[in-house]
């Protein structure tokens, strides 16, 4: 992947289409990009692997648009970035798979309530890499808080009126994700 970088920001140097002082902006860019293009690739390997196309496509709709703004905890490399993505999707198919979830509409519903509060209170979390502006926080803040809210009330006309509840828990495990991905961020910080 950074070979790939290296080379995509090359061809924008030589082609004039940036300077070269910015180099190393582009060719970072690109290799996160990259990184998550196989992130996204990974879920839905496996997403179709289990027959699960349309719950991934919702299931990173939700994470990916939330985890931009909340942040969290971050892996020390890319492998072990993949790697745990990996896991958390294969744990949010066998844990969708594996909820009642017409007896415990209650129990989903308080989950839901208890990881959009964490998120309210915890996000943004910035990464020690990355440390963000009194504004960028405010925005983020905002924007995390607006996201989960509409995730939350999607999930809870789903459940409430027994739409599509199949595909839309795996919003709900998107949300709880990033909440556990902020309690480990915030507790590993604090150390």
């Amino acid at each position: 992947m950074k070979n790939l970088s290296y080379k995509f920001a090359n061809i924008l140097v030589k082609n004039d289409i940036i300077e070269n002082d910015d180099f190393e902006i582009y060719r970072y860019g690109f290799e996160v990009l990259l990184y998550f293009l196989l992130n996204i690739f990974i879920a839905f390997f496996i997403g179709i692997i289990f027959d699960k196309f349309i719950h991934t496509i919702i299931f990173l709709s939700c994470y990916c648009t939330l985890r931009q703004f909340t942040g969290g905890y971050h892996a020390k490399n890319y492998i072990e970035c993949a790697l745990s993505f990996a896991i958390i999707y294969l744990i949010t198919i066998f844990t969708a798979n594996h909820i009642d979830i017409y007896n415990h509409k209650f129990l989903l519903i308080l989950f839901m309530t208890i990881s959009t509060l964490i998120i309210y209170k915890l996000a943004p979390l910035e990464h020690r890499n990355k440390p963000l502006t009194q504004n960028e926080k405010r925005i983020y803040k905002a924007r995390s808080i607006t996201i989960v809210s509409v995730i939350s009330a999607i999930f809870l006309v789903s459940i409430t009126f027994n739409i599509f509840v199949n595909y839309f828990v795996y919003s709900l495990l998107a949300v709880i994700w990033i909440s556990i991905l902020l309690v480990l961020g915030k507790f590993l910080n604090q150390k």
